[in-house]
This record gives C-alpha cells, structure tokens and sequence, in this order.
C-alpha cells in the first residue's frame, strides 16, 4: 500500500523540479519527461524503495502512461560507487530528472551534478541540496 505523505510528497517534488527545468514536461508536442531512479533495495521491498516505485509509477499514469513520461530505475544499489555510476550514465544519456533515493547518495549527488546543468538531481531523505557550494540543480525531500 502507497503511504499517502509519500505519494504527496512525490507529486510536489516533481512539481518543483518540471518547474525549475523550465516549464511542464508537455511544454512541446511529443516531449517526454525522463525520470531515472536509483534505490538501494528492490522495488518490491514492501518499504523504502517500493513506495518510490510506486508512487513514480502513479505519477507515470497520472501523467498519461509511458508517452509522456518515462521511468528506469536501477535497484539494490547497496554499493555507492555502483550507484554513482548509475547516476552518470542516466545523465550523460540525458534524463531530466534523477533520483538518487537514498542520503547515501548525496556525495555522489554533489560530485556528478555540476556536469550535467540541465539535469534535475533528487536525493531523500536529506535536506543538502549543496546551493551553498554553488550546485543549483540538487533537491531534496524527507
């Protein structure tokens, strides 16, 4: 069952960040809003990872289905290091917006996101989002 505080919370987040990438993900016909996210477990872990899942996968159908948004994630990224690699890869192919779902995170977060300006960077359950060393595409959720 989807707890309702994260499926909100969900719903603001990416609100916030298709706002601070400049307008809706439909902004032009046929745009795609590409969402990629790294959790530590799996998405059927009846926790942590799965109420992210979950509530992507609402947000996805709420959005229209698959056409206008696309979800990959990358589970039981126990290994920061496998996990910072996940987080390059999925921004040098170009997702709009990455979640890194976990405070672990957050260093991986603060190393890769100044190359990748136009990507939108999330990492929970933190408050860093680094604007003070700089790094304006970092957020953060609890």
């Amino acid at each position: 069952m989807l707890h309702k505080r994260t499926l909100v919370a969900l719903f603001v987040l990416l609100a916030l960040l298709v706002g601070a990438c400049g307008g809706s993900p439909s902004s032009e016909e046929g745009d795609v809003l590409r969402v990629a996210v790294i959790m530590p477990s799996t998405i059927n872990d009846l926790a942590f990872s799965q109420s992210m899942y979950d509530a992507l996968v609402k947000v996805q159908e709420d959005m229209g289905g698959a056409e206008k948004m696309e979800l990959v994630y990358s589970e039981n990224m126990f290994v920061v290091d496998d996990a910072a690699a996940a987080i390059r890869d999925y921004a040098s192919q170009g997702y709009d917006l990455i979640i890194a779902h976990g405070s672990q995170y957050g260093s991986s977060l603060k190393e890769i996101a100044p190359d990748f300006p136009e990507t939108a960077f999330a990492h929970g359950t933190t408050v860093d989002t680094f604007v003070d060393e700089g790094i304006n595409n970092v957020y953060a959720y609890e």
